[in-house]
Order: C-alpha cells, then sequence, then structure tokens
C-alpha cells in the first residue's frame, strides 16, 4: 500500500489526526497528509494568493495562529492585522500582538480545511512552504460556547470559494 493510500485509510478514519505527526510517522511532508484528508474536507489555493488571504484575514477580528514545529506548538489569539509587502516580505504592522516579517515568496500553497478535531468542527487555513511544510495555521475564532463563530466561519468560506476556483 502507498503511503498516500495508507494515510487516505486512515484519515477517513480519523481526520481529525495531527498533520505533522502523521508526516513524521509516514515519511512524507505535511502538504501530503493534508492532500490525504477526505477531499470534502480540504481545498487548495495557489501560493500566490498568500498576500490576499492575509489581507482578508486581517478584516476578520481575534482568530488563533499556530506554528508547529518539532520543539513546540506556539499559538498567538488576537487579530492578525493586513499587512503589506517591502524588501522582500510580507510585514504585519505593531509593536504588540501578532506582528512581524514573513517570507510569503516561500508559500508554494494554501489549504483551506474544514474538519472535525478533539470533537469538534474546526476551520483552519494552512499555508505550505516550498518544502512541504506548514509556514503556520490560522484557525477560525470559537465564541463563548466554543463554537465557531459564524461571521468568520462566512469569510473562512467566502475567501475558500474566491482563492480555490479554478
Amino acid at each position: 500500500m502507498t503511503a498516500h493510500a495508507s494515510l487516505a485509510r486512515i484519515l477517513a478514519a480519523d481526520p481529525g489526526a495531527i498533520i505533522e505527526e502523521g508526516a513524521k510517522t509516514h515519511g512524507v511532508t505535511a502538504r501530503a497528509v493534508v492532500e490525504a484528508i477526505p477531499a470534502g474536507m480540504r481545498r487548495f489555493a495557489p501560493g500566490a494568493a498568500f498576500v490576499d488571504a492575509m489581507t482578508d484575514i486581517g478584516s476578520w477580528g481575534d482568530v488563533t495562529l499556530i506554528v508547529h514545529t518539532d520543539d513546540g506548538i506556539m499559538e498567538f489569539g488576537g487579530p492578525v492585522p493586513a499587512g503589506s509587502v517591502s524588501r522582500g516580505y510580507y510585514n504585519v504592522p505593531g509593536t504588540q500582538g501578532f506582528h512581524g516579517h514573513l517570507r510569503h515568496e516561500r508559500c508554494a500553497g494554501l489549504a483551506f480545511v474544514e474538519r472535525p478535531f478533539m470533537g469538534r468542527l474546526s476551520a483552519s487555513i494552512l499555508f505550505f512552504n516550498v518544502d512541504g511544510g506548514i509556514m503556520f495555521k490560522i484557525f477560525v475564532g470559537r465564541d463563548d460556547k466554543r463554537e465557531l463563530k459564524a461571521d468568520q466561519l462566512a469569510a473562512f468560506r467566502a475567501l475558500a470559494d474566491r482563492l480555490c476556483a479554478g
């Protein structure tokens, strides 16, 4: 059985599996794991959509941004301000909250993923680097009942419809 077929079987039974663990276990990239998630749960956009996606997300309000490495999982909760491109980086302005300089040209693709995770629906955008790893993930925020924020979920789906067309 190929790695993709094995992953597809595993993810059909447990679509909420941790992507990075699946990649490590099966010796494939994180992108390959996401490609094996049931088709109705994920859609892809090209890396050239990076700036458009980040600009749109800048209007969503509080989200969760996650960076998952072998050394830890870092989470930021709050708004991700829209930035601009200058000197080879997508620059996110600010001195507090999430800010910094992202190498947007290394983005090879985005995945819009809606799947169950830990017993609840999750909706996230995964930004893939040129090596097939995940640069970072942005998750639709949750309300005080821990449900996905309806306005953000609608914005997420509208952005996916626009960027994943074709």
